[in-house]
């Protein structure tokens, strides 16, 4: 830590400070923070009475109140670490507002306590892939570089264990920048501005403004990646630092670009995009950022095209599980919102038998008639599986509904014949069936290795 961090630090110890939720980043900030001698209080809406954690924590002196969120815990608060995933519309944060208490996430706290290159991601759709790539890609140039943030690893804890000040790639949600008010990455992207987590945010513009924050401190001496054809979305903002565009054509006003095949930036050749294992426009524009990104960060074109040519995805992003009897399955669990989905069925030309639906969250799921070419037969689970089931037959698709995605696996292999491809792409969050998407994802992964294994 440096003096602005250590004055930071001391002013911290001063402060009483409330960690509003609990799980990993909650844990991890109670934690490190008790470690740097902050004394800290952790409030969660569960009984975490049995819990391990917090029964640890509660062994270092750290105070855990939980079952509920008592307003009368404000009266003693200057400080809210709050978890990205609770909302501010509950009671507790609108009269903590009401106070004008300060309110961040782990992120934020950090980025004031620690001075680490970041890279950060962030986007509708598109951030976990391209995080993951541009993740790999370093990882080859520096063995040392850290991966935090929204994919899994919370920011706090990676930069309290950088004991080797190495740089530090973040995958950062619209949650996570609702939280932030220092936060400066020195290299930023915004993947795209979608639709999303209207539940959460009050309306689109509000989510928009809340994801270019990213980039909101930056200076000309840092770095922003977009996609050109988004330009129009960002012509009212003061972007302070070097915006670099990028287009998936042979676009000259950009600077990085597609020629013959071609990606080409600052006289060089990149990558040629026939090579790239993944299919897809979407993931040819994650390749692009990712590549770019690696680029300012010094990688060299051998160690980006060793990554992209052999990139297999992420688990639950258009994930390949294999082929039974000639029919492919693909994983996409990851996409909660019609978006992501349609991004997913861009990539296949004809015969896909979606599974789809999840948590109604008042979204327009009639976005998804636009990637319905391709989709052969429907089938749709959970709160939004009316919906969609209407769409699908006002569309002329034969549609089906099933209670869950291992139903819905079984249901669709029935279906498939030789050559038709079996996608899970929700198009809605989880919540109403499944803890998170990841275990949505894991009952298709194991209804499929089930089938598998019947028919060996």
């Amino acid at each position: 830590m440096n003096n602005n961090n250590n004055n930071i630090l001391e002013e911290l110890k001063n402060k009483n400070i409330l960690i509003l939720g609990f799980a990993r980043s909650g844990y991890k900030s109670a934690l490190i923070l008790n470690k740097l001698g902050i004394n800290v209080t952790v409030n969660a809406a569960d009984d975490l009475s049995n819990n391990e954690d917090a029964l640890y924590l509660e062994s270092l002196g750290v105070s855990i109140i939980s079952g509920g969120h008592p307003i009368d815990l404000i009266d003693n608060v200057d400080l809210i670490i709050k978890n990205p995933g609770i909302p501010y519309k509950i009671e507790f944060l609108k009269e903590a507002i009401n106070r004008n208490i300060e309110i961040i996430t782990e992120v934020e706290l950090a980025s004031i306590l620690y001075d680490y290159n970041i890279l950060a991601i962030t986007g509708t759709n598109g951030k976990t892939t391209t995080t993951t790539m541009l993740y790999e890609i370093l990882k080859l140039e520096n063995e040392n570089v850290k991966l935090a943030g929204n994919i899994g690893y919370p920011a706090i804890e990676v930069a309290y264990d950088n004991r080797d000040n190495s740089s530090i790639v973040m995958e950062i949600s619209s949650f996570q920048l609702n939280g932030v008010d220092k936060f400066r990455p020195h290299i930023a992207t915004i993947t795209n501005l979608g639709v999303s987590h209207l539940d959460y945010h009050n309306n689109v513009e509000e989510y928009h403004n809340i994801k270019k924050r990213i980039f909101k401190n930056q200076t000309e001496e840092d770095y922003l990646i977009l996609n050109i054809k988004d330009k129009e979305l960002y012509l009212e903002d003061d972007i302070k630092s070097k915006v670099i565009y990028y287009s998936t054509f042979n676009n000259k006003e950009a600077q990085a670009y597609v020629e013959d095949g071609i990606l080409k930036y600052d006289g060089m050749n990149i990558f040629d995009v026939k090579k790239l294992s993944l299919p897809g426009e979407h993931n040819l524009e994650n390749a692009i950022t990712a590549s770019l990104m690696a680029i300012l960060e010094n990688a060299s074109v051998n160690s980006i095209q060793k990554v992209l040519y052999n990139f297999k995805g992420v688990k639950h992003r258009l994930q390949f599980l294999g082929t039974i009897d000639g029919i492919k399955y693909y994983n996409d669990s990851k996409a909660t919102n019609p978006s992501s989905t349609l991004k997913a069925l861009s990539g296949f030309d004809r015969n896909v038998i979606l599974i789809c639906g999840g948590q109604e969250r008042s979204i327009d799921l009639s976005e998804l008639e636009s990637g319905f070419n391709v989709v052969k037969e429907l089938i749709s689970i959970g709160e939004t599986k009316d919906t969609l089931y209407n769409l699908g037959l006002a569309n002329d698709i034969p549609s089906h509904k099933c209670y869950n995605v291992e139903e819905a696996t079984e249901l669709a292999t029935k279906l498939a014949n030789k050559g038709d491809v079996i996608l899970l792409s929700p198009a809605c969050a989880s919540w109403d069936q499944y803890k998170n998407f990841e275990v949505r994802g894991q009952e298709f992964i194991d209804t499929y290795n089930k089938i598998k294994k019947e028919l060996i």
